[in-house]
């Protein structure tokens, strides 16, 4: 486990013996605890190997044997055990955003309130705004807070969903008589939360392939040739068996959103021909449809791939010729946004380098956290200076590879940037984001945003909204402010690509598009692995519509270096 990770589960134990009515100093010393694991400059699992950990200032015996446990095997029983004995409502009211356990707690003791039914009613009946502590404020954000866990029920992030799917596929594919396996619905189109996921398979009868079903998860309801089955995580996933000849008309028919698939028919009754789930017809006769493509070649259209198939105005484009250029993995030649060892990154420098250098980037864009996100050991001036200088050491090592000196700079409450000019001029780029005060008002967070992009060191504005998908709905903002700002000072708009996040969100792009506003794919990546979310960052500027030419990631690392001085027109030219 990482310091991270263990950090939270530590964290999380303090917080459940909040719950359970426990002493102020024993809860202190395990959030304190999580703290200090979080911040260590070295892998906690080096200490507990080396048996130095009970060094660290306040870490005793107790917690010594609970972060070994962790270690060692991956998980805590003291941590289950409190888990079991906490009632589930208490633990669920823990996700709703600004209600800490010691609030949870206080609603528990006066109100005998434990589950978010009844919290809801309460803040319905006025009865928070009575207790100590609260207020009218804070009963509101309850709300909302509760509002977002109704929505977010029965929903799943993409990468999970997709790994998932891909996951039956394959042990699908091993069936001798399964010649075709390919996810589709909601997956594919490459919705940024997902509810249920498709499979098309291409063996006729869904009998034939129960064990595998059953060796995936829950088997759960037959209708003819479809099965649905709930996988590991809960993500319930629809299987369609289909015989081959039928394959590509069923791939499409459970790949578009139901507005694609009636404008499609429309279309398609225009020109005399019907579409079923299954098969193409035209007088009468069921014409052969060996892959999609055949079936948008039929209709006149041009293909429409899967990310745009949701109901707008997708298939009058296409019968009009003028679908976007949509990107691919090859227009992306660099890696933006990336954090390292030096703030709350897993890997060092090197190894995010060469993770970068091996996935066949051409450079990688360092943005550690700045010196006020203490809680990410943001870089103070000296480290930055520090860390400048290895990045030289190891560029000078490349002659096909660079590493680009970026800082991901907090945008302070006043909209300011996070060192003097003459530190933020020492970077080769500077994302601005937004990491506290989320509780400003629509206009004073619009106006915050936008003296940050108006400083004229800010290369991109970071993760513009804030949203954390399925946990935390994004602040208040002027998106469409923001891009008009954007574009008039030659700042790129991120689209953060870490599956949590997704933001800018993929319906605000056309507008971008339209104004000529210019985007960064940002992996936003903590561990060398999480390079690979540049896929669901790609994924999104597809869904919005977003060309080639409109992505830094398109530049080469000398234009984007050209941007400190120049502009991203002149980059671009």
């Amino acid at each position: 486990m990482t310091n991270k990770q263990i950090g939270k589960v530590i964290s999380q134990i303090g917080s459940l013996l909040i719950l359970q009515g426990e002493n102020t100093f024993k809860t202190r010393a395990y959030a304190n605890a999580a703290r200090r694991v979080e911040t260590l400059s070295e892998p906690v699992a080096d200490m507990v190997n080396e048996d130095r950990l009970g060094k660290v200032p306040g870490m005793g015996a107790s917690m010594v044997r609970h972060i070994t446990e962790l270690v060692r095997d991956g998980q805590s029983s003291y941590h289950q055990t409190l888990v079991q004995e906490v009632p589930a409502g208490l633990q669920e009211m823990l996700t709703i955003s600004g209600l800490g356990a010691r609030k949870i707690r206080t609603i528990y003791d006066h109100l005998d309130i434990d589950t978010v039914g009844e919290l809801e009613y309460a803040c319905r009946e006025n009865r928070l705004v009575k207790l100590d502590g609260f207020g009218a404020k804070t009963q509101e954000r309850v709300l909302k807070g509760i509002d977002l866990i109704k929505r977010s029920r029965g929903f799943h992030l993409p990468d999970r969903a997709l790994k998932e799917a891909k996951s039956l596929a394959d042990d699908l594919l091993r069936h001798p008589d399964v010649w075709r396996a390919e996810v589709a619905g909601d997956v594919r189109r490459r919705m940024e939360v997902i509810r249920e996921a498709d499979l098309v398979v291409g063996h006729p009868d869904a009998e034939g392939i129960k064990p595998i079903l059953h060796r995936f998860g829950e088997v759960q309801e037959q209708d003819g040739p479809d099965v649905t089955v709930v996988g590991p995580s809960g993500l319930p996933v629809r299987v369609h068996c289909v015989p081959d000849e039928t394959f590509a008309v069923t791939l499409y028919h459970w790949t578009g959103s139901e507005g694609h698939r009636t404008r499609i028919a429309r279309h398609a009754d225009d020109r005399g021909f019907t579409i079923t789930d299954r098969h193409v017809i035209h007088d009468r006769a069921v014409i052969p449809c060996p892959d999609e493509s055949v079936i948008y070649d039929l209709l006149g259209l041009q293909f429409i791939p899967p990310e745009l198939r949701e109901g707008g105005e997708e298939v009058a484009m296409a019968a009009e010729n003028r679908l976007p250029k949509l990107p691919t993995k090859a227009d992306i030649l660099g890696v933006i946004h990336n954090h390292t060892t030096y703030s709350d990154g897993m890997h060092s420098l090197r190894v995010m380098a060469e993770g970068a250098r091996a996935r066949g980037y051409g450079y990688i864009a360092v943005c550690d956290h700045s010196r006020t996100a203490a809680y990410a050991q943001g870089l103070s001036i000296e480290r930055v200076m520090e860390q400048q200088e290895e990045i030289d050491r190891l560029n000078a090592g490349y002659d096909d590879f660079r590493i680009l000196k970026g800082i991901e700079s907090d945008i302070l409450p006043d909209g300011s940037l996070d060192y003097p000019d003459e530190v933020l001029a020492s970077f080769d780029l500077v994302v601005a984001s937004v990491h506290s005060m989320f509780n400003m008002s629509e206009a004073d967070m619009t106006e915050r945003m936008v003296k940050a992009i108006r400083n004229p060191h800010t290369t991109i504005l970071g993760h513009p909204t804030g949203r954390l998908l399925l946990a935390r709905d994004g602040y208040p903002v002027d998106v469409a402010r923001l891009i008009d700002e954007a574009v008039a000072h030659d700042v790129a708009v991120e689209v953060n690509a870490n599956p949590h996040r997704l933001d800018l969100d993929w319906r605000h792009l056309d507008y971008g598009m339209t104004r000529g506003a210019r985007f960064s794919i940002g992996p936003d990546a903590h561990h060398v692995n999480e390079l690979d979310y540049v896929e669901f960052g790609l994924s999104m500027v597809r869904k919005g519509g977003v060309t080639p030419d409109r992505l830094l990631n398109s530049l080469t690392a000398e234009e984007l270096i050209r941007l400190k001085t120049g502009s991203l027109s002149t980059a671009a030219s």
